[in-house]
């Protein structure tokens, strides 16, 4: 599994659809269901990898005001 596949299927266990992930990338729909399938993408292209790893940073990692302090 490569780092594309595991960041699509982050953002699907938030509750984000494929389209929007593809809408957020640039892309279609069928090129998101490719990349999680591992059909594409060992090599993404600079705008498409960029946007879905801003997109991953936003729904999946978690923002200073929301980490607990202990």
């Amino acid at each position: 599994m490569n780092q594309w596949q595991i960041k699509i299927i982050d953002l699907k266990e938030k509750g984000l659809t494929q389209l929007q992930i593809a809408t957020a990338m640039g892309c279609s729909q069928n090129y998101v269901s490719d990349l999680e399938n591992g059909k594409c993408g060992k090599r993404l292209g600079y705008e498409k990898g960029n946007n879905l790893e801003k997109l991953w940073i936003e729904h999946c990692v978690p923002q200073e005001n929301e980490m607990v302090t202990q």
